[in-house]
């Protein structure tokens, strides 16, 4: 019996296999990195916000430098010294439309001083 034959079906079939669980795998991998990037801008800000609550126009500073850097429906909100953002954004996979489902990122973060120190917390 030949197995060479035998070997390049095996291969032929397990290969779009495997193609989809590297695309799958890739898909997971940028999502993780975008939601990081966003969390972290959301982080900064919010600091810099903490840093400067005496300065004119706070909110919509802070509101334009987010949208300088992250894309979606962004809102901030201050009140009695506390930062509060929240960052909506559709993120578009390859898989959308395979699985018939829209990855959402929806991000908010409160920020306030408690004894002189920045307490950033995730919603």
């Amino acid at each position: 019996m030949d197995s060479k034959g035998q070997t390049l079906i095996i291969f032929v079939l397990i290969l779009p296999i495997l193609l989809l669980l590297f695309a799958l795998i890739w898909e997971v991998g940028n999502l993780s990195f975008t939601i990081n990037k966003y969390e972290i801008e959301i982080e900064d800000t919010i600091k810099y916000g903490l840093n400067h609550l005496d300065d004119e126009n706070l909110e919509e500073v802070l509101t334009n430098l987010l949208k300088a850097n992250l894309d979606g429906k962004i809102s901030v909100e201050i009140n009695n010294q506390a930062i509060k953002v929240n960052v909506k954004q559709k993120y578009d996979a390859m898989f959308n439309n395979l699985l018939n489902h829209k990855f959402d990122i929806d991000l908010t973060y409160n920020g306030y001083i408690e004894n002189k120190k920045l307490i950033i917390q995730k919603e």
